[in-house]
């Protein structure tokens, strides 16, 4: 102990050597103890000392109080600082004086320490810069707040805002989905489709009218996720965007499943691509009606009279294997 205070003691020395040996000195002990040393050399007119100082507050710093003499800086750098060790520093006051500075980056630690200060995300809603925004949208459980957030100028801000919403099983009324199903940006729209899974009706016939890859994986992993049984939910997408099912229906053997299944296979206005697809999900199954697939033998389309063939030929191989 007496080692570090001694050092500590060096720092305020006239020669600059010695206090480069005490700061050197004070960081072989790392003890947190030597915080106190540091801060006087925030304000230092060596930059070398001035860094130091920060150093030792990144590696020292453990409580609000620690981090008082940063945040009373009047430079941005410190303040900033100071924000960003609000990760692993519980300072609540400290960081609602700080989402009030001017720097951006600043307001964005800030913002991200009072994440679950419920009261400040409408404050955070309307801060100019999307880091600070984009916080609001990603923790506010305010339906109106984050209908308003889906409609931000920043696309990050609008996919936090659709991803809580999802979250949350959130209610948004149709024309606030229609906006975000109107967006340029296909990550965005992907958001959305899910939401529009969960509600199913026009807006999920709209979604499926979109032929972005990412929207349509979208709507196939959500209806994988979220409906196990088939609904009206299913037989839209089954009507509108067969080629999405496929996906749902591949794990899915049950009796509705299986019934859906063949009058996609056997309706001839559906591309080819998807009927075969349809055809091969039951290539390790044997309870399958066979007269229905020597039938589809005969399709006009050359790959489902494969797929059909070989689905013929592995029911006769599997049950041969049952005799």
């Amino acid at each position: 102990m007496s080692g570090i205070q001694s050092e500590i003691s060096r720092l305020g020395h006239k020669d600059p050597r010695t206090r480069r040996k005490a700061v050197r000195a004070l960081f072989d002990f790392n003890s947190e103890i030597a915080l106190e040393g540091f801060i006087p050399l925030l304000e230092d007119k060596d930059s070398w000392f001035r860094s130091k100082a920060i150093d030792a507050h990144r590696k020292w710093a453990k409580t609000e109080d620690d981090l008082l003499a940063l945040v009373n800086r009047p430079d941005i750098e410190t303040k900033r600082i100071a924000a960003e060790l609000l990760e692993n520093i519980e300072a609540p006051e400290i960081a609602k004086k700080l989402l009030r500075e001017n720097d951006n980056t600043t307001r964005s630690f800030a913002a991200k320490a009072l994440a679950s200060e419920e009261e400040l995300h409408s404050t955070m809603a309307l801060d100019e810069h999307h880091s600070v925004r984009v916080i609001a949208a990603e923790f506010s459980k305010d339906q109106a707040l984050i209908s308003t957030l889906i409609e931000d100028l920043h696309s990050t801000v609008r996919r936090a805002a659709i991803s809580t919403a999802v979250e949350e099983g959130m209610e948004l009324k149709e024309e606030t989905i229609e906006k975000a199903m109107s967006s340029s940006d296909p990550s965005l729209r992907a958001l959305t489709a899910s939401l529009c899974v969960l509600k199913g009706g026009e807006m999920l016939r709209r979604a499926c009218s979109d032929s972005n890859p990412k929207v349509r994986n979208m709507i196939a992993e959500t209806l994988r996720e979220k409906v196990e049984q088939v609904d009206d939910r299913i037989q839209l997408v089954a009507k509108y965007a067969p080629s999405i099912i496929v996906r749902w229906l591949r794990s899915n053997h049950e009796e509705a499943a299986n019934e859906l299944r063949w009058s996609l296979i056997e309706n001839i206005e559906i591309d080819s691509r998807t009927r075969s697809k349809l055809l091969e999900q039951m290539l390790s199954k044997t309870d399958i009606d066979q007269k229905r697939v020597t039938k589809l033998t005969e399709d006009d389309s050359p790959l489902v009279r494969l797929a059909a063939n070989n689905l013929s030929a592995s029911i006769s191989e599997l049950k041969g294997e049952d005799i």
